[in-house]
């Protein structure tokens, strides 16, 4: 009796989630699946059957996804081999793959990748992989923009997530560059300097590296990223972009309102901000965008028309507007503020130590599982580090022997930057906001990730007044060399589709996979979840 082909589709939930979180793209596709039947490699074999595995390994705890990504890709790779070798003793065999991440998940997602792939032989030597699609996910890490809040919760994500926080804010130090040629040399005022190293994120983007082959084998690369109200994962890092096309027409059209003296509200006229934009008939996901003839914001009304007042602009957390509820609710949450903001920082901070610590625990032994050491992690991803201490040993024999301690080295991996490190960061990252202004129109023009690599039509390509303006309103965020890199490197890829979605949702973040179906907003999610499933490959 032949054995029954199947498609295992892997869905992976984000930072403090659990698989309920994803349930909804567990039901759907598998609804949807029904009716999308694949007949088997021969024509007398019997359909494809899709089966979903929706990973539970990292939802035991809030903190299982604090370990890393890396760590946390180590456990769904154990719980995808139980999966498969459960369905080869049920009669079936795996012949297609496809895998599914939701905001953090995604990027474990991509670790899981270059394990499967380093695996000798690859994963994808027997079994097709055919979709990789991401939801809200932060493909490049958390960019930094040029506001309060955003230097706060750098400073702060990067200490209190625990390893997960080092990768997101590219402060880990995953893999020695090679050619850094010093580990500790002393500096001009006799102060020790680190060997650079690249973080996990720059390495995931690198062609060089198992984590972009694997990418590129599949058929299919579907990217889902919120335009407007996502406050977890930005639309430049959610949608691989230099430019936030939106964010800036939010701008403008703020601004317009404001010279018409009207109150700003939360439903954006778009143009007014200078972008027309058609949503698909059957789901909140951009069509198409282009450039308005004239923007409004840029003409003011008629002096007989125009009021003057005195407008006072509150910080966000103190408008009545902020909050999703009716303005006396509002007015009463602001009234809480200060006895609520200590509280949720206490509960933060203490939750997030305890969280910290089992992490550290939970890590070591992950790795105590991997022989090697260092080097034995990194060559569980197709990564030598002995051909890196080779190629350096040539000019630096010092670094060289200090490369080869392996084991001896391999918390450096954990290790957080040094301040001088985080200083600069700093200064590097600020310069950038007017590089990285320039740089996007080098790679929009040079990867067409807007016009080409959108299921949205569009003739919009930003022009110099519009970087220029993005800098002003500081509406595009400042992206570190490593990111302007992996921007480049990631929409290189052929078969990248990106899908814009547009939720008319306070948070959009929990709104595009239908996080909370409790939640009304969270409703309109569910659209987006249905068109993706009917587009799905089985």
């Amino acid at each position: 009796m032949a054995s029954t082909p199947i498609h295992l589709c892997v869905i992976l939930h984000g930072l403090w989630g659990s698989p309920s979180h994803v349930s909804y793209l567990s039901e759907s596709l598998t609804a949807h699946a029904r009716f999308t039947a694949t007949p088997g490699a021969d024509t007398d074999e019997e359909p494809i059957r899709l089966e979903v595995l929706v990973s539970k390994t990292n939802g035991i705890s809030a903190g299982h996804l604090y370990d890393g990504i890396d760590v946390c890709a180590e456990r769904v790779v154990e719980e995808i081999d139980e999966e498969v070798r459960r369905l080869e003793g049920e009669g079936a065999r795996v012949e297609r793959f496809s895998i599914v991440g939701y905001s953090l998940g995604g990027l474990v997602a991509r670790y899981v990748l270059g394990l499967l792939d380093s695996r000798t032989p690859s994963f994808f030597s027997v079994v097709q992989p055919i979709n990789f699609t991401t939801f809200a996910s932060p493909w490049i890490g958390i960019p930094a923009y040029d506001s309060f809040w955003s230097r706060t919760f750098r400073y702060l994500g990067g200490r209190l997530l625990s390893r997960t926080g080092r990768q997101l804010y590219e402060r880990d130090r995953f893999l020695p560059l090679r050619f850094a040629g010093e580990l500790e040399k002393k500096g001009a005022r006799g102060e020790k300097e680190k060997v650079e190293a690249a973080p996990l994120l720059k390495v995931m983007a690198d062609p060089r590296y198992s984590f972009y082959k694997a990418l590129r084998k599949f058929e299919r690369i579907d990217v889902f990223a919120n335009i407007v109200n996502d406050r977890t994962v930005p639309f430049p890092t959610g949608a691989l972009e230099s430019h936030d096309p939106f964010a800036l027409a939010r701008a403008r059209a703020q601004e317009a309102a404001e010279e018409r003296g009207e109150t700003v509200r939360d439903k954006i006229d778009w143009q007014s901000g200078g972008v027309e934009i058609i949503l698909h008939d059957d789901a909140p996901i951009i069509a198409s965008y282009t450039r308005t003839t004239s923007t409004p914001s840029n003409s003011s009304p008629p002096p007989s028309r125009r009021r003057f007042r005195f407008r006072l602009r509150l910080p966000t957390p103190f408008r009545p507007s902020t909050y999703p509820v009716s303005r006396p609710k509002a007015l009463f949450v602001i009234s809480l503020l200060p006895l609520l903001w200590p509280l949720s920082i206490a509960f933060l901070a203490s939750r997030s130590l305890v969280h910290t610590a089992q992490s550290s625990r939970r890590i070591w032994g992950a790795r105590r599982k991997v022989e090697g050491g260092r080097e034995g992690w990194l060559e569980r991803v197709g990564i030598a580090v002995g051909e890196v201490v080779e190629e350096a040993g040539g000019d630096n024999p010092e670094y060289a022997a200090r490369l080869e301690g392996g084991a001896d080295g391999m918390d450096e991996s954990v290790d957080v930057r040094r301040e001088d490190d985080e200083k600069a960061s700093s200064a590097t990252s600020t310069s950038s906001s007017a590089s990285s202004a320039t740089s996007s129109t080098a790679l929009l023009d040079s990867s067409s990730p807007l016009s080409s690599r959108t299921s949205a039509s569009t003739s919009f390509t930003p022009t110099d007044s519009d970087l220029s303006a993005a800098l002003l309103l500081g509406t595009d965020p400042s992206f570190s060399p490593s990111q302007l890199s992996q921007l480049s490197s990631l929409n290189a890829l052929p078969q990248l589709r990106k899908h814009l979605v547009l939720l008319d949702a306070y948070f959009s973040h929990g709104a595009i996979v239908c996080r909370d179906r409790n939640f009304g907003q969270h409703q309109q999610g569910k659209e987006v979840v249905d068109w993706w499933a009917r587009e799905f490959v089985v």
